[in-house]
């Protein structure tokens, strides 16, 4: 009997101890589990992080501060960098994550002044102060699950209104040119009519001279051709004539001969 209570006490001791080391490990689960207590920061980091991969390059994160406009230096923003980086990367969810337990405050944590940067420092820039934030949560409104800048809409509105102001005006001009141009074409057309009138009776007019030509001509022919019997007639008269006026000489000098030669000497 000893010895079988001996074995239950010992079973209930590993029992026991199972237990207590199940414990230790769920508390310790408890402890090593994290949660986003900088959400806004973790949204900045997700927007530039397009492969969600919970890192940024160094050479992304000194990008993104130069597009800041904050005219830090190049030896400012490596200092500002090398907080946060560890081999070259950048692991953002260490920043926004912790412990419930626990109250991080960011590495990269700094004063009011220097999130303006350099911009303090340059006497041509004048920084303005920033709105409250009431105001700026006034302009924002939620509209089918998405945040909406009503200031910015408002300024998209004003100026499309402007642009289709300008629209309309030349869209007016046009009109005037069109009609304008509808006036020379309808003009143009009438003359093109009177034209093709002009032209037609110009075509009867040649029509008619060309007939009056061919007749011209046959009748030039015609009268040609009596020229030319008349002329062979009056060339046949003319020699019998002179054939006539040399026989009439010949028989005029033998009468004289005759008359002298019986005359008495």
């Amino acid at each position: 009997q000893d010895e079988e209570d001996n074995d239950r006490d010992r079973k209930d001791d590993r029992g026991e101890g199972t237990r207590r080391s199940r414990e230790n490990t769920s508390k310790e689960k408890e402890k090593k589990q994290l949660f986003t207590h900088n959400k806004d920061l973790l949204l900045a980091f997700v927007y530039f992080d397009q492969s969600y991969c919970g890192f940024l390059l160094e050479k992304d994160l000194e990008e993104i501060i130069y597009t800041l406009g904050l005219h830090l230096s190049r030896a400012q923003v490596k200092k500002l960098i090398s907080k946060v980086v560890l081999r070259d990367s950048c692991l953002y969810r260490k920043l926004t994550d912790g412990s419930k337990d626990e109250v991080k405050a960011t590495e990269c944590e700094m004063e009011s002044d220097h999130l303006l940067g350099n911009k303090l420092l340059l006497p041509s820039l004048t920084v303005k102060p920033e709105s409250s934030n009431g105001a700026e949560s006034s302009n924002l409104i939620v509209y089918n699950g998405a945040m909406v800048d009503v200031g910015s809409l408002l300024q998209k509105l004003q100026k499309s209104e402007k642009t289709r102001a300008e629209m309309e005006l030349k869209v007016q001009a046009l009109e005037g040119k069109m009609e304008d141009r509808t006036k020379q074409i309808s003009n143009l057309e009438t003359m093109s009519k009177s034209l093709t009138l002009e032209l037609k009776e110009n075509k009867k007019s040649l029509t008619c001279a060309e007939e009056s030509l061919k007749v011209c001509e046959e009748t030039k022919v015609r009268l040609e051709q009596q020229l030319t019997n008349t002329s062979e007639k009056l060339s046949s008269v003319m020699e019998e004539i002179h054939n006539v006026l040399k026989q009439g000489e010949i028989s005029c000098e033998d009468a004289g001969k005759t008359r002298a030669n019986g005359a008495p000497a």
